[in-house]
């Protein structure tokens, strides 16, 4: 086919087409005139915004997973109820060590988690300075299940080093197994 038979067909093709060709070929060409002044830069744009998003999105897990290895970890194991009387004694050797005096302690027990938890609830007095009372604080802080609720301190007098010290502590635990009952007398 030459030029002239390949014109002398575009003109005939309205004959042949009639109205709703015509109308139909106009629709695609404002179709595709809409694809490419609008959607095509849309569609551009959205992926420049999801390729910053992701680029974001990364960053900010690689600082989750930094600040994860740093930071302690979420769940720690805690320790089972029947060690109190060692919490106790691990307790006053870290005052002791950490130059605290520990005067007396009173505790209490409550049942959580429909008994799967128990928090002993420990107050006590004592007397010290504060670094010796910061370091005990850090100590404390590595003891699985330990929480210290309030600190009190006061002074008699500005100058003196010695603080009166008002502690409370929650110990939490997991209760163990319960022990079953003896069968047949003693």
């Amino acid at each position: 086919m030459n030029m002239q038979q390949l014109s002398w067909h575009l003109r005939q093709w309205p004959r042949y087409a009639g109205t709703l060709g015509v109308v139909g070929l106009a629709l695609i060409g404002m179709a595709v005139l809409l694809l490419k002044q609008q959607v095509e830069p849309i569609e551009r744009d959205l992926d420049k915004r999801e390729a910053a998003i992701a680029t974001k999105q990364s960053e900010i897990r690689r600082t989750v997973r930094a600040s994860e290895v740093a930071s302690e970890p979420a769940y720690v194991k805690l320790r089972r109820d029947t060690s109190f009387t060692a919490f106790l004694a691990e307790l006053t050797a870290l005052a002791t060590k950490n130059g605290i005096a520990i005067v007396q302690s009173d505790y209490k027990s409550v049942t959580e988690a429909d008994g799967q938890l128990l928090r002993f609830g420990l107050q006590f007095p004592a007397s010290g300075s504060y670094p010796s009372l910061r370091a005990l604080m850090q100590a404390l802080k590595a003891i699985p299940g330990v929480r210290v609720e309030s600190v009190s301190m006061s002074r008699a007098n500005i100058g003196e080093e010695m603080l009166a010290i008002q502690l409370q502590l929650s110990y939490l635990t997991e209760v163990g197994e319960p022990v079953p009952p003896r069968k047949g007398g003693r």
